[in-house]
C-alpha cells in the first residue's frame, strides 16, 4: 500500500502547476535559522561523542555536518537574495544539502554505536538523530522525494548500526527505528497531500473573499489585545488607528478620541489627565508629533511621580505616515536596574561587591603617587562566626553579617570602601594614608567595635575579626597581588591570635611558598611510605597496668627530617589530605594492635574533616575486618571542633562508631568550650584532660581543682577519665589523688615505634611473671 502511495504522490507532483511547485520550493527555505540551529547542534552532538571518546574520525564528521549545514544556510540566504527565481534549480541546491546532511548523520550514528560502548553517548546520538529524522516530515514534507531521501540516509544507518550491535536491546531499537522509517515515509506523504490540498484551496477567489473578511475581524480582536499600545498617524500625524491599550497606557480612555484627531490633542488630553507633567509632556511631543525621517526608541517618564516608564517606538510609512507602539516597561527596567545594582553590590549588607572593589583599586592605584601618598587593604576575617551559623542558625548569621556591615560604615571615612567578598570575609579600601601607623589605627578600632557584643533577636553574640593588611604600592601595584598579601597577613594574625591585626611583611612570603612546597611534599608523602605511627602507653593509675596504647603519627621527610605534627597536621586538614591519612592510620593501627596482648586497645585520632567523610563508619569497619582486631579494643578520639559542626550528622556518625562496637573519648577536655551538654549528647567513653591542666597540678591550685571537677564530673557519668600529659611522679600520684582513672605521660613511656612498643609488652609481661613468681 505504501509503494503505490509512492507511484501516486509522484504522478500528482508531475502535475503541479507551476505556481504551487514555486511555493513548496519557497518553503523549504523559509526557516533560516532552524537550518543554523540544527547544524550547530548536531555538530555540537558529535563533537562532544568524539572528545568523549577520543575519535578523530567522529570529530571529522562533526566537523563536515557544520560545513554542510553552513552551507546550507548560505544557499538559503542566496535563494532569499534571487528572490526565488527558478525554483526547479533551487529544489535540487536544496535536496542535494539536505541528502549530504542526512548522511552525515547517519553516519555519526553508525560511528558512534559501533566505536563505543558508552550507553549515554549512544543515546545522545541516535536521540539526535530521531529527533532530526522527526522533523523532516514537518519541514520537508511538501517534496516528498526530497524527505524521503533525508529519511532513509539519517535513520537507515541509525538502524544498521542498533541492529548488528551484539545486544538484544540494541536489536529490538534498531527493528523499532526500521518502523519509525516507515511510519515517518507514511506520515511525510499524508502531511503532503494536506499541504497540497491547502494550497489549492488558497488560491481560490471565493475562499480569499471569506478569509479577507474573517481575517479583518480577527486582527481588530488581535489588535485590541495586544500587550503593547499601537497607533497608526497618517502624514499630518492625525490619528488613524488604535487600539485600547494605547489609551490605557496614556491614561486617556474616557477622552473624545477620534479619526483625524491631531495628536497635539491626544497629549493635552494626557495633562488634562493628571497622569503628565510639563517635561514629560515635551518629550512625548518630541517623540509623537514631530516629523523625524529616522527610527527612535526612548524612555519616558509620564506619571507625577516618575515611577512609571513607557517604551516608544516610531515605525515611518512610505505613504509619510507613521506607526507608533508604546509598551509599558516598568517592571523591566527596575529589574535591569535591580541587575546593574547586583552587578556592583552586595544584595546582603548593599555594601559594594568584589567588582566594585576591583574598578575602585584600579582607579586609585592609577593616581597613587610612590612618595607621597598609599593607600591600604584590609582583609577582615570575622572570629567564631561559622559557629554563630552552626549553632544559631544562618538567618541569625546574615543579620549578624549586616550589623558588622553597618559597624564598619561607622569607622571608616567618606573616600573610604567598605567590600563584602563573600561569607563572612570584608574587604575596606582606607584611603589617605600618609603613614602604616594610620592603617593599624584603623584596624584596631574595627578590631575593638567587632569586638563588642552584638544583640540580635535576644541572642548576645561575640565575635572578633582578624585583620591582615597590605598597603599600596608598597606591597603591590595590582588588586591580585595586594589581596594575596593581605591574605597572608591575615593568616600571620590568625596564627598569633584571634582579634589581632598584622601588616604584611616579606618574610611571610617566603612563608606561604614554604608552607606551598610542604603541602607538595605531603601530597607524595603517604605514596612514598614516609609516614610512621609511634605508639605511647595510657597506665591505670591504681595497677599502674598498661590498658592502650594512642597511636601518634609521625612524618619523616627525606630532606627536612621529622616534621612535627603541629606543621603538617593542620596543612593537611586544609587541603583535605587529611582523609587519606586518617585511613592510612586506622589500618596500620589496627594492624598493630591485633598483635598486642589482648587487653591492650589502641587510640586513634580522628580529625573534623574525616567525619565529614559519610564513608567513615565504612573505613572503620573495613580497618578492623583486615586487621582481625575485634571492635572493643579500638578507641576513636575526637576533639570538640568535631562537635561544633554538623551536630545531626555528628551525632548519628558517632551512634554508628557505637554500634560498631568501638570506643569514643573526648580529647583535650578543658581547651575549648567544654560544654557540659557534650557528655550528655554524645556517647563518650572516655574523657581526656587536656596536659596544659596536668602540667600545672603541683603548681597552681586552680588546675588542681579543674582537674579534681572535671574527675569526678566524669565518674559521677560513669565516663574513664585520663589525665595527658603526665611527666613526674608527683603528677601522677596528684592525678591519682585528684580521681583520674588513667594517666597518659613520658613518665611512663615515650612514645615508641611498633617494633619497640611489641618488646615493651614482653618486658612487661616478663616482668610481672617474675614478681608473680
Amino acid at each position: 500500500m505504501l509503494l503505490s502511495k509512492l507511484i501516486e504522490t509522484r504522478r500528482i507532483d508531475a502535475e503541479l502547476p507551476p505556481e504551487i511547485r514555486a511555493a513548496l520550493v519557497d518553503s523549504l527555505f523559509a526557516p533560516v535559522l532552524s537550518l543554523f540551529v540544527g547544524a550547530l547542534a548536531c555538530s555540537i552532538i558529535g563533537a562532544t561523542v568524539a572528545f568523549s571518546i577520543g575519535d578523530a574520525w567522529i570529530m571529522a564528521v562533526s566537523a563536515a555536518i557544520l560545513l554542510v549545514g553552513l552551507l546550507r544556510v548560505v544557499s538559503a540566504l542566496l535563494y532569499k537574495k534571487a528572490n526565488s527565481g527558478n525554483p526547479r534549480l533551487w529544489e535540487r541546491v536544496y535536496e542535494y544539502g539536505a541528502w549530504g546532511f542526512s548522511a552525515l548523520i547517519g553516519l555519526l550514528c553508525w560511528l558512534t554505536v559501533n566505536g563505543t560502548t558508552d550507553a549515554s553517548l549512544q543515546m545522545i546520538v541516535t536521540t539526535t538523530a530521531a529527533g532530526y529524522a522527526a522533523t523532516i516530515a514537518g519541514r520537508n514534507a511538501g517534496r516528498p522525494s526530497i524527505a524521503l531521501g533525508q529519511l532513509t540516509l539519517c535513520a537507515l544507518p541509525m538502524a544498521a548500526s542498533l541492529i548488528v550491535y551484539p545486544d538484544l536491546a540494541h536489536r529490538a531499537l534498531g527493528l523499532v527505528v526500521l518502523m519509525f522509517i516507515y511510519g515517518m515515509i507514511d506520515i511525510t506523504l499524508s502531511t503532503r497531500d494536506v499541504i497540497i490540498q491547502a494550497l489549492i484551496m488558497t488560491r481560490k477567489e471565493a475562499a480569499l473573499a471569506a478569509r479577507f473578511e474573517e481575517q479583518a475581524t480577527r486582527f481588530d480582536i488581535a489588535l485590541n489585545n495586544m500587550s503593547h499600545g499601537l497607533c497608526m498617524l497618517d502624514e499630518k500625524d492625525r490619528l488613524q488607528v488604535w487600539n485600547e491599550r494605547f489609551l490605557e497606557l496614556l491614561n486617556i480612555k474616557g477622552a473624545p478620541v477620534r479619526v483625524g484627531i491631531h495628536i497635539s490633542r491626544l497629549l493635552r488630553y494626557c495633562v488634562q489627565s493628571g497622569n503628565s507633567d510639563a517635561r514629560s509632556l515635551k518629550t512625548l511631543f518630541r517623540q509623537l508629533a514631530l516629523s523625524f525621517r529616522r527610527d527612535r526608541f526612548d524612555h519616558v517618564h509620564i506619571s507625577p511621580d516618575g515611577k512609571r516608564t513607557i517604551a516608544i517606538s516610531r515605525r515611518l510609512m512610505s505613504d509619510g505616515g507613521a506607526v507608533v507602539i508604546l509598551e509599558d516597561v516598568t517592571e523591566r527596567k527596575n529589574a535591569q536596574e535591580r541587575i546593574a545594582h547586583l552587578a556592583k553590590y552586595d544584595d546582603l549588607t548593599g555594601l559594594a561587591n568584589r567588582t566594585q572593589f576591583h574598578e575602585r583599586i584600579a582607579g586609585l592605584l592609577d593616581a597613587v603617587d610612590d612618595k607621597e601618598s598609599q593607600f591600604a587593604i584590609h582583609l577582615i576575617d570575622l572570629d567564631r562566626f561559622k559557629t554563630v551559623n552552626d549553632t544559631l542558625g544562618h538567618p541569625i548569621g546574615d543579620k549578624l553579617l549586616k550589623q558588622v556591615a553597618r559597624r564598619l560604615g561607622n569607622l571608616v571615612g567618606q573616600s573610604d570602601t567598605i567590600t563584602r567578598f563573600g561569607g563572612d570575609e570584608f574587604v575596606i579600601l582606607q584611603t589617605n594614608v600618609m603613614r602604616s601607623q594610620d592603617a593599624s589605627w584603623l584596624a584596631q578600632r574595627i578590631s575593638d567595635e567587632i569586638g563588642e557584643p552584638f544583640d540580635i533577636e535576644g541572642q548576645r553574640i561575640h565575635i572578633g575579626a582578624s585583620i591582615g593588611i597590605a598597603l599600596a604600592p608598597a606591597d603591590g601595584r595590582n588588586a591580585d597581588e595586594l589581596l594575596k598579601k593581605a591574605d597572608m597577613a591575615l593568616y600571620s594574625a590568625k596564627n598569633t591570635g584571634r582579634g589581632s591585626h598584622c601588616f604584611f611583611a616579606l618574610e611571610m612570603e617566603a612563608a606561604a611558598q614554604a608552607r606551598r612546597s610542604l603541602e607538595l611534599d605531603l601530597r607524595e608523602a603517604l605514596a612514598a611510605g614516609q609516614f610512621q605511627l609511634y605508639y605511647q602507653p595510657l597506665v591505670d593509675l591504681h595497677t599502674n597496668r598498661t590498658t592502650a596504647c594512642e597511636a601518634l603519627l609521625r612524618w619523616f621527610h627525606p630532606k627536612l627530617g621529622e616534621v612535627p605534627p603541629s606543621i603538617f597536621i593542620p596543612v593537611a586538614e586544609e587541603t583535605g589530605l587529611i582523609v587519606p591519612i586518617g585511613e592510612w592510620v586506622l589500618n596500620r593501627a589496627c594492624t598493630e594492635a591485633a598483635s598486642w596482648p589482648r587487653d591492650i586497645t589502641v587510640a586513634v585520632n580522628l580529625s573534623p574533616m574525616q567525619f565529614k567523610d559519610s564513608a567513615l563508619t565504612l573505613h572503620v569497619a573495613s580497618a578492623l575486618a583486615k586487621s582481625g582486631l575485634p571492635p572493643r579494643r579500638l578507641e576513636v578520639e575526637i576533639t570538640e571542633r568535631v562537635l561544633l559542626e554538623e551536630c545531626e550528622s555528628t551525632r548519628r556518625m558517632m551512634a554508628e562508631l557505637r554500634e560498631l562496637g568501638v570506643c569514643i573519648s573526648l580529647d583535650d577536655f578543658g581547651t575549648g568550650y567544654s560544654s557540659l551538654n557534650y557528655l550528655r549528647k554524645f556517647p563518650f567513653y572516655k574523657i581526656k584532660i587536656d596536659q596544659s591542666f596536668t602540667r600545672d597540678l603541683g603548681q597552681q591550685h586552680d588546675a588542681r581543682s579543674i582537674v579534681e571537677a572535671i574527675a569526678t564530673l566524669g565518674a559521677g557519668l560513669d565516663k574513664i577519665v585520663v589525665a595527658e600529659g603526665i611527666e613526674t611522679e608527683q603528677q601522677m600520684k596528684m592525678a591519682r589523688a585528684q580521681g583520674c582513672h588513667q594517666g597518659q605521660g613520658h613518665f611512663f613511656g615515650q612514645p615508641m615505634s611498633g617494633a619497640v612498643i611489641r618488646e615493651w609488652f614482653a618486658a612487661s609481661a616478663a616482668a610481672r611473671k617474675q614478681l608473680v613468681a
